[in-house]
């Protein structure tokens, strides 16, 4: 496959140019969820979907780092369906979204995604980061208070981590029941093993004190008021390990810790533990005034 021309340069084609009957878009389908779109922007074309009602409360979905939007199969419809107005997305250089040529850091991502809601003319949002995308939820909400609607939810969140405590993609499958996915996208989309590669090098996993410095003491919302912060995470994750939703508590004080029992890295598709972070979720999504 040959690379396309955006306008800051050139970017590898996503899995939207490959066959509708090959094996890696059977396993996660372009229409995986309805209202399904994309938008040009200046880093390469990106894929997104629109769930629930349009007068629901706004909340996006940012992914983790090697598996796409399909992380948001049991999350996305049970908010959509509890009244919330859902944004999910392919980052930079997964699934249907492509990988340009360039570092895969935080910045890319925040660009990404701000470019994104002006493209769907959200003014504001909730956000929720999953694994790297709870990373890239820190950056933004630290540096695009303006766009944040005043909460910010992490989930098994990198951000904070160690060099030397990096999971490796090649050995281990952060979604256990999308290893074939992963394996899929290495094989089949050439900007899949440089952008992950880079997002391990470069990308938010690590070296973003900072950022959760800025959630602390940012102001957001139409009150201006500290961000209110949730963050879950199982006790049992080998990738992103309990300990880190302790360093970001330390870094934010005001956030909220649900610790859930037993849980995996994959605790957002696990069964019998995604069901406790979409109450979760809900419970702290919701305007206050909700009974």
């Amino acid at each position: 496959m040959s690379s396309n021309t955006n306008v800051l340069g050139r970017a590898d084609p996503s899995m939207e140019v490959l066959p509708v009957t090959s094996r890696i878009r059977q396993v996660y389908p372009e229409d995986l969820f309805p209202n399904g779109n994309y938008a040009q922007l200046p880093y390469g074309r990106t894929r997104y979907w629109i769930l629930g009602p349009e007068d629901g409360v706004k909340v996006v979905l940012i992914h983790g780092i090697s598996t796409p939007s399909v992380t948001w199969m049991k999350l996305a419809p049970y908010l959509a369906e509890h009244g919330f107005r859902v944004l999910a997305y392919d980052l930079y250089g997964k699934g249907y979204s492509e990988a340009p040529y360039t570092t895969f850091d935080a910045r890319l991502f925040v660009v990404q995604l701000a470019l994104l809601l002006q493209y769907i003319r959200w003014d504001t949002t909730h956000i929720v980061g999953f694994s790297m995308g709870g990373g890239v939820a820190a950056a933004f909400a630290a540096s695009m208070p303006h766009l944040v609607a005043g909460k910010v939810v992490f989930i098994a969140s990198a951000g904070l981590l160690e060099r030397t405590g990096a999971p490796n993609p090649s050995t281990t499958a952060p979604i256990p029941q999308y290893e074939q996915l992963r394996d899929l996208q290495s094989s089949e989309l050439p900007g899949y093993k440089r952008s992950l590669g880079s997002c391990f090098q470069d990308g938010p996993i690590r070296g973003l004190e900072a950022a959760f410095d800025a959630v602390a003491q940012a102001m957001a919302g139409p009150t201006q008021q500290h961000y209110e912060v949730l963050i879950i995470h199982g006790t049992d994750d080998p990738i992103v390990p309990y300990n880190e939703a302790n360093k970001i508590k330390t870094r934010v004080p005001q956030a909220e810790v649900v610790t859930v029992q037993g849980a995996a890295h994959h605790l957002v598709l696990q069964d019998g533990h995604w069901q406790i972070v979409a109450e979760r979720l809900v419970a702290f999504l919701k305007p206050q005034s909700s009974v």
